[in-house]
């Protein structure tokens, strides 16, 4: 078996811990580090992450168990740009820098840096690296659908999000099949005060759902950062080994002492000698202070070695057998297969549909439901069409007004009580560029037809270049002082290959038009609805037609997640209620990470009530141990215009049933109901919302039974209809009380259940008191979530959660 260049790279490894100014958060236990700190984080991503290993895996079976490839290895990517919606946008980068982000990494990563023959020393560009990779930005995303390869999400996490991670659960795309590079405003300050400009994780470490790499937005324009973090990507490591007087376990990278910053040519060669490392550890060319996994400034770093490249061919292609001339299947090497190639769109002369960018528009701070004379503040994604191609930005506002001012952002007063469909239409120019190395993959009809020779530079023997057919060739002859390790000879030669790239330009003019159907509401001042005790049901979806309307949430514009091609929403469910005939769910299938879903009342006038409040049943189950999703239910007395809390079922309560591995529906024991209220209800004008808030992965939520009305009515309801169960105190440490209430009929079992279904203790047997408390030691149990059962007749009666500390 051939030799790892870079040995026990993610096993086990001494690393002396120092301080340095960090600019890169990508080290060996950085992941861990941040699992640690967020935990339920990483928690709530675990079934996803099996769904994509699943996935994985399949996509593995069919690649070819032979490999014979000798090209270049094309590397699909998809660009989420995290921007701040109510901000400047300065880091809305354009699709054109990113594209140029995109040609600087492809440069790099092949040895054909602008920079590298003015700023390398002859003796470390004699053992330089020429991957052989081209990454290029997708054609088709997950769903088979064109695309340009950059996803564009507004949230307020573009600024510093913490966990750093949280902007991938935003938008994502299948990692084995993309290289996901996520671009924000910025990343919060380090604890030495340093400033952090990006990130990467690993091959084979971590988990599917975080792989790729972040980094902040004007790092992404200037290339050299994202160049930095890709080859972490791709497995390499710090040169310094991020320890004093460490190493990168790459034999053609001398050893070095620590980060580098500020250092250039002028300064070879750098840190000679030992310096307060050991005599022999440092090499007499100095440090190579211009490679990429250095800290050296972008215009001082020119190239990866030929051993780093190496590990990079490892990740991609797998550890090659001499005995029998096979290799394993690298982490990295489904990306590059023919079949993923030609799902992403990725392969020579592909043409994506012409005029495929689509209008859109949101409103901030994001509320459309507004009273009568207010403003609402539009902004239009002017930007995803290019400098100079627009024609026309036309405004509909649905109440007979219109603006075709040309503006992006602009305001609207709606003096007219009612729903409103709101229309942006925008005509553009769309100029596509498609390249290619064989003329006859181009399709026809290009309004231009070009062909461009580009030098590609070449190293190596003499007749090692001659067999390219490399012209200009020279020698480079390398004083003895620049000698280190026997890994290069006192000369090598360099030439350069003329390569024919053609080029065909299309230009075409393009309308798109978007329309959001009754996006705006808006409302009298007070309202003349008063119902005693209105009661929905949801026995038909009239009820979410009429008095409920489904709020599609912008607190996150993601149009990709984990689930691709759904979204987090309420939906009517037949014969699944409190009453087993109808209700409204949120679907576990749909659940998008950081998106909620919304439902909004009809304006209620509530004066005239003593004590006004709103009553509600719920079920809903786990997937997981660490349950995070939560159920907020707010009012409104301004039209919708600002929300105000009134309740939260929380992550526990709102996975009440517990865990459950298969499609979760509720028994009429796992329907729990609650009673709310607050002296500001007692209003003219109020609107109650629920929002199912997605936090991380769950089983189905349902929601039924809403009634609102006189608490003291509500309350007689829900209190006195059936025999009820307590726990207190609710989380506990040692010791708990169950309270049994009006089960003095029944003969009962009391259990304690854990989160698996499995009993863990009787603790209660028998005919019960008409209030029978049972006093509970907690102190063999393990923390975390367990549930009391009364069981009567083999009968589930009532369940209750208890959480132990």
């Amino acid at each position: 078996m051939r030799n790892r260049i870079l040995p026990l790279l993610f096993g086990a490894f001494i690393v002396t811990n120092f301080v340095f100014a960090q600019k890169c958060a990508t080290y060996e236990g950085s992941l861990e580090e941040d699992m640690l700190k967020y935990p339920d984080f990483y928690k709530s991503l675990e079934s996803k992450n099996m769904e994509l290993e699943i996935q994985y895996q399949k996509a593995l079976k069919d690649m070819p168990q032979n490999k014979s490839y000798d090209g270049v290895k094309i590397i699909p990517v998809v660009v989420h740009v995290i921007y701040d919606p109510d901000g400047l946008q300065l880091e809305n980068i354009s699709d054109e820098s990113i594209q140029n982000a995109i040609d600087i990494l492809n440069a790099n990563i092949n040895g054909q840096a602008e920079n590298f023959l003015a700023n390398t020393p002859d003796v470390f560009a004699a053992v330089r690296g020429d991957a052989k990779i081209e990454f290029r930005l997708a054609k088709k995303d997950p769903n088979g659908n064109p695309t340009n390869g950059i996803n564009r999400v507004g949230s307020s996490l573009a600024d510093e999000p913490e966990p750093r991670n949280s902007v991938k659960a935003l938008s994502y795309w299948n990692s084995y099949q993309y290289l996901n590079i996520w671009t924000v405003k910025k990343f919060a300050p380090q604890a030495d005060g340093n400033t952090l400009l990006g990130f990467a994780q690993f091959p084979e470490t971590g988990s599917m759902s975080t792989d790729g790499v972040v980094l902040i937005s004007s790092q992404m324009v200037s290339g050299g950062t994202l160049t930095h973090e890709v080859g972490h990507w791709l497995g390499l490591r710090h040169t310094w080994g991020d320890a004093v007087c460490g190493d990168d376990n790459v034999k053609d990278t001398p050893p070095a002492r620590e980060a580098n910053f500020g250092v250039d040519l002028s300064d070879f060669p750098y840190h000679v000698g030992s310096f307060g490392c050991l005599a022999d550890s440092l090499n007499w060319a100095g440090e190579m202070f211009v490679n990429y996994m250095d800290y050296s400034d972008d215009a001082d770093v020119t190239m990866f070695t030929r051993d780093q490249v190496a590990i990079m061919n490892e990740t991609l292609d797998g550890l090659f057998n001499e005995e029998d001339s096979t290799s394993g299947i690298g982490y990295r090497e489904y990306m590059w297969s023919d079949a993923n190639i030609e799902l992403t769109g990725t392969g020579d002369g592909y043409a994506t549909p012409f005029c495929s960018k689509e209008a859109s528009f949101v409103v901030t701070p994001g509320a459309t439901s507004i009273c009568q004379g207010e403003a609402l503040i539009f902004r239009g994604n002017k930007q995803i069409f290019g400098a100079g191609n627009v024609n026309s930005f036309v405004w509909d506002f649905g109440d007979g007004n219109t603006d075709n001012s040309g503006s992006e952002f602009l305001s609207h007063t709606y003096n007219t009580v009612g729903s409103f469909d709101v229309t942006l239409t925008v005509e553009y120019d769309e100029t596509t560029v498609i390249t290619s190395s064989d003329p006859d993959l181009l399709p026809g009809g290009p309004a231009t037809y070009d062909n461009m020779l580009i030098d590609h530079m070449v190293q190596g023997t003499y007749d090692e270049l001659l067999l390219m057919g490399a012209n200009n060739i020279t020698e480079i002859s390398i004083d003895s002082l620049g000698l280190y390790y026997d890994m290069v000879d006192s000369s090598y030669f360099r030439g350069y290959i003329q390569k024919v790239i053609y080029t065909a330009t299309y230009v075409n003019s393009c309308t798109s038009s978007f329309t959001r159907s009754g996006f705006v509401n808006v409302n009298d001042l007070a309202s003349s609805s008063a119902p005693p005790n209105s009661s929905y049901g949801f026995e038909t979806e009239d009820d979410l037609n009429d008095d409920w309307v489904l709020i599609e949430s912008t607190d996150i514009e993601s149009l990709w997640s984990f689930n691709s091609g759904n979204t987090t929403a309420w939906k009517w469910e037949s014969q699944v209620g409190i009453d087993s005939s109808a209700s409204i769910k949120v679907a576990a299938e749909d659940m998008i990470i950081g998106v909620s879903a919304e439902i909004v009342s009809i304006p209620y006038n509530l004066s005239s009530f003593t004590t006004p409040a709103i009553k509600f049943s719920w079920a809903g189950a786990s997937v997981n141990t660490f349950p995070v999703n939560q159920l907020a239910v707010t009012y409104s007395d301004d039209c919708g215009e600002s929300w105000k809390a009134l309740g939260t079922i929380g992550p526990v309560e709102a996975s009440n049933a517990g865990l459950y591995a298969t499609n979760f529906k509720p028994h009429d024991s796992e329907w729990e109901s609650i009673v709310m209220t607050n002296p500001a209800l007692k209003s003219s004008n109020i609107r109650f919302k629920f929002e199912y808030v997605v936090n991380g992965s769950a089983n189905n939520f349902y929601l039924d039974n809403i009634r609102v009305g006189e608490q003291s009515s509500l309350m007689i309801e829900e209190s006195f209809t059936a025999s009820r169960l307590f726990v207190f105190p609710n989380p506990a440490k040692n010791n708990a009380t169950v309270v049994l209430d009006q089960f003095s009929d029944k003969q009962v079992e009391v259990n304690l259940i854990n989160i698996l279904g499995a009993k863990v203790s009787q603790l209660f047997s028998g005919l019960p008191v008409n209030y029978q408390e049972i006093p509970v030691d907690l102190r063999a149990f393990d923390k975390g979530i367990y549930f009391v059962q009364v069981i009567s007749d083999g009968d589930v009666i009532v369940t209750d959660k208890l959480l132990i500390e």
